[in-house]
């Protein structure tokens, strides 16, 4: 497969305080220390940050690539070094066609023109014909839903506007290869939708696609391939979903050790005060893996700093999305203390869990009498990882991917049966 952009052992580093804008001292002051090295027959040690060490990657013509990875690894500065940007430390970058990009929310757009100008002025920029650019110009107002502020200077746009023209004239514009950053997620649902619709019509008609985004089922239906950044080093590349299995996982592991790791923050004017919070299995060891027909049991360490009538307590689980997969509240069942002064431990067990292989968090809070006063607030006090047995997964491959690692977290038991002609 020919490829559309290559990437030969590059590196980049940055300057500290930012590269070229240094005073007239300091560049004199790195001069000399770099010469008085090399008088002395040493070598000079590179200073500043380093973004991204030794990379090399193909992207084929027409492919739809993904780069993922914490913030910070750098995703971006790829970003950057391919549209040029920035250009590489070390290294070669080599680009094949015409590349539309929306690395950030306006760029290529230009705030005292207006977004006419600026539609203009972007195809110019590309290289096309003014009969080109009045071809497809109403699409790109109407895909960006801006023709009431078309006459109005970008720098007067919102946010949002000016994402719908930068990403309308990018991806407009007959692009051979289109980059995308995390800039789409200022957009709303219906906006974001529909710039991945456009992206797939773009797929379909043989361009290529760099796609940067945390949104990782996006990630998944977009992408063949993939690209796992850390530190500015390549930790896989391949097939996507492969590749978002184990940034999943890693990522798991990240925030279960600082899970673990992290004090109670502890509020002095709070009636009741969390004072730790453990997991333990069917045998009473505190445990913090388990699997989905494990049971589990929390304990929960509280302080009343006070004598407490019936006081309340809430336990959910989530894992990390909106909204609770698990409710436990003493109200609903009516187990709640009678009366307590000190310390005691609230105990919650869950017969069988029923939760997909991944990282949950257990939140917890304290209410008074009754449900209607918070005596201890909302707040997250541990995680904990369920994990399939081995060999006990009918799934196998891009399927156990998908279902473990991007669908739903709850396990139902359920059977199906067919009906047929």
């Amino acid at each position: 497969m020919t490829w559309a952009v290559k990437f030969e052992d590059v590196s980049k580093r940055y300057r500290r305080g930012g590269a070229g804008y240094g005073s007239l001292r300091a560049d004199l002051a790195e001069f000399g220390r770099k010469a008085a090295a090399l008088l002395h027959g040493g070598t000079v040690e590179p200073r500043g940050t380093l973004a991204l060490d030794r990379v090399s990657l193909e992207v084929g013509e027409g492919e739809a690539f993904a780069i993922i990875g914490p913030n910070g690894a750098g995703k971006t500065t790829i970003l950057k070094l391919l549209t040029r940007i920035s250009y590489p430390t070390e290294g070669r970058v080599r680009v094949r066609g015409r590349v539309g990009a929306l690395i950030e929310v306006g760029s290529g757009i230009h705030p005292e023109l207006t977004g006419r100008e600026n539609i203009w002025l972007y195809g110019r920029i590309m290289g096309m014909s003014r009969s080109d650019i009045s071809r497809r110009f109403d699409e790109i107002v109407g895909f960006s839903e801006l023709a009431h502020a078309l006459d109005t200077q970008v720098k007067a746009y919102s946010t949002g506007m000016q994402l719908r023209l930068g990403f309308a004239i990018a991806s407009h514009l007959d692009p051979d290869i289109f980059v995308v950053d995390e800039a789409l997620a200022v957009g709303d649902a219906g906006f974001q939708a529909k710039c991945v619709d456009r992206m797939m019509h773009l797929i379909r008609n043989g361009k290529t696609l760099l796609f940067v985004s945390h949104n990782l089922p996006a990630v998944e239906g977009l992408c063949r391939n993939a690209l796992f950044l850390h530190n500015g080093h390549i930790v896989t590349i391949g097939a996507a979903r492969d590749v978002l299995r184990m940034y999943l996982d890693w990522n798991d592991r990240q925030m279960f050790d600082r899970g673990h790791n992290q004090p109670f923050a502890s509020d002095d004017a709070a009636p009741v005060e969390v004072a730790g919070v453990s997991c333990h299995g069917a045998d009473g060891q505190e445990r913090y893996e388990f699997t989905s027909d494990d049971p589990l049991e929390i304990r929960i360490r509280l302080r009343a700093r006070q004598t407490l009538h019936n006081p309340h307590i809430n336990l959910g689980i989530t894992d990390g999305r909106p909204g609770l997969l698990i409710h436990c509240s003493t109200l609903l069942l009516g187990q709640a203390p009678e009366r307590v002064t000190g310390e005691w431990t609230a105990t919650c067990k869950i017969e069988k869990l029923n939760l997909m292989p991944r990282l949950y968090r257990v939140w917890c809070d304290v209410y008074s009498e009754h449900g209607h006063g918070v005596l201890c607030d909302w707040r997250e006090v541990a995680v904990f990882r369920i994990v399939e047995p081995l060999g006990k997964s009918r799934l196998n491959g891009k399927l156990a991917v998908t279902f473990e690692a991007l669908y739903g977290a709850v396990r139902s038991d359920y059977q199906w049966t067919h009906t047929l002609p």
